[in-house]
């Protein structure tokens, strides 16, 4: 009788022990299946927004070391000898800065999916007839989704190098533009390069994505 009661209760500490390791490899293979769906579907999404269409609809409130741009062009202000001496040596000595709202318009390729992508960073370049002028970084953390993003960003506003030292060829290049007091917007191409936040990291995009301009501009 005894040897019986022994079997039995070695039977049901392997039963408990086989239900306790059946439930652990349940919950892991859970685990890992929502991990493996979370980070396929990651990929999918940043897949999805670097094939993306990118339209810039409008830049507002934007301001150059505190001086209200928009303000000036409305009321037809021009910016003295003074202060247009000063954002010059700013910009030379990398001190000036760039602060303005933007409407940025993203157009997936399979519009109707409910994605949206995680940025960390943004790099952007902005090139005046197909040479590099002026470059900078928003180191800001935003969330881009299909359709229109209002984006607020404060960024600094360098020269781009070439072979290490200043590129002051696009910088006479937009002056001279901007002193003809035409349109510009022709002349001008806005990039960016994303940084996005992954499961192994944040990940910047190899190469800059172009923003196409308005439409009619």
């Amino acid at each position: 009788m005894s040897s019986q009661i022994i079997k039995s209760t070695i039977a049901v500490g392997k039963g408990r022990r086989y239900s306790v390791a059946q439930a652990f490899i349940r919950y892991v293979s859970g685990f890992v299946f929502l991990f493996v769906a979370t980070h396929c579907r990651q990929a999918q999404d940043i897949k999805a927004f670097t094939e993306a269409t990118y339209r810039l609809e409008s830049v507002e409130d934007v301001q150059l070391n505190g001086v209200d741009m928009e303000q000036r062009l409305q009321t037809g202000q021009r910016l003295t000898a003074t202060e247009r001496d000063s954002l010059l040596l700013t910009l030379t000595t990398d001190r000036l800065r760039l602060s303005a709202r933007l409407s940025l318009h993203v157009a997936l390729q399979e519009p109707g999916e409910d994605r949206s992508l995680t940025v960390t960073s943004l790099r952007w370049l902005l090139q005046v007839d197909g040479d590099d002028a002026l470059t900078g970084i928003v180191e800001e953390t935003m969330v881009l989704q299909e359709g229109l993003n209002t984006i607020p960003i404060n960024t600094p506003v360098l020269l781009t190098q070439e072979e290490g030292q200043p590129n002051y060829a696009g910088l006479n290049r937009l002056i001279t533009l901007i002193a003809q007091q035409g349109d510009i917007r022709q002349n001008i191409t806005f990039k960016i390069k994303p940084t996005v936040k992954t499961p192994v990291g944040n990940i910047e995009a190899p190469n800059y994505i172009t923003v196409s301009k308005p439409a009619g501009s």
